[in-house]
């Protein structure tokens, strides 16, 4: 069941991102990033409510640090999917593990080996990859701003996981954890939000709220696939979401799927089996 949840959570957030892209072709980034953090704002208080839970937590500064990260990386990560066609935002935005991985070494002293920065190293090589070899071949070269803010994208959502890992370590709710990241989606977004507001249309509301949704839908998802499959089998598996990505791209909004495309994913795929299979060992060697 668990490996159910987790393709359910990569589906919806797969949906996420197309109509993000939808959104994205009339309405501002920083607008749709202020709509969804109310509407999960909404979902995440009722979910509170109904289990019980103490509203504000106890680690705050991790709690509001957490937020504040959450919501600058969500801002980059839409940002791409406008810049980049789907398939390729959405590869690069899975790097994020890798970053999550280093970050981790650093902040709560979890064990980085050789196989750990070769991973780092083959994550970076896809991505020259996908980006069809740039500056070798300059007619791909892909527009720097568009690539540094896919990446810092992928990197702050790393430093948002280790933040939550390391509330969950100090016995935070998960339910505070997501609670915090719209609480702090909502103020910072709206002052921008509101000098660049374009009133939506109907079908444009109705794409905002979808987006709401799913997002929604793919956090809970994923929240029972993490609690029924441990880690190491739990994060390959959301990875669907990259072919997912391919197939919406294709078929939504005619973007080609090229044969760089599917060799970088290869090579991210392998960096991230190296990250796993580093962390199991990890794992196996502490219980020795």
């Amino acid at each position: 069941m668990g490996y159910i949840y987790i393709s359910l959570s990569a589906f919806f957030f797969c949906l996420m991102t197309v109509f993000v892209k939808i959104a994205g072709q009339e309405l501002e980034t920083v607008q749709i990033v202020f709509t969804r953090g109310i509407i999960t704002l909404l979902f995440t208080l009722v979910m509170i409510k109904s289990k019980k839970v103490y509203l504000w937590g106890e680690n705050h500064k991790i709690l509001i640090l957490r937020g504040i990260i959450g919501t600058i990386a969500l801002f980059f990560v839409y940002e791409s999917i406008q810049r980049f066609p789907l398939p390729e935002a959405t590869v690069i935005q899975y790097l994020y593990p890798i970053f999550t991985a280093l970050l981790a070494s650093f902040f709560i002293s979890e064990h980085v080996g050789n196989q750990l920065y070769f991973a780092i190293i083959l994550g970076f090589v896809g991505i020259y990859t996908i980006l069809g070899f740039p500056f070798i071949n300059p007619e791909s070269s892909p527009n720097t701003i568009n690539l540094i803010i896919a990446i810092i994208g992928a990197f702050l959502t790393g430093f948002a996981y280790v933040l939550v890992r390391m509330a969950s370590n100090m016995k935070e709710s998960p339910y505070v954890i997501m609670f915090y990241f719209p609480l702090f989606t909502v103020p910072l977004s709206f002052p921008f939000a509101y000098d660049l507001w374009i009133f939506p249309s109907i079908n444009n509301w109705v794409v905002l709220f979808l987006i709401g949704v799913c997002t929604q839908l793919g956090q809970t998802f994923l929240t029972f696939g993490y609690k029924l499959l441990p880690a190491s089998k739990a994060a390959p598996t959301s990875y669907i979401q990259i072919p997912f990505s391919a197939l919406a791209g294709a078929v939504i909004f005619y973007e080609n799927i090229s044969y760089n495309f599917i060799l970088g994913s290869i090579v991210i795929f392998f960096a991230i089996f190296l990250i796993i299979k580093n962390r199991k060992q990890s794992e196996h060697s502490f219980l020795d």
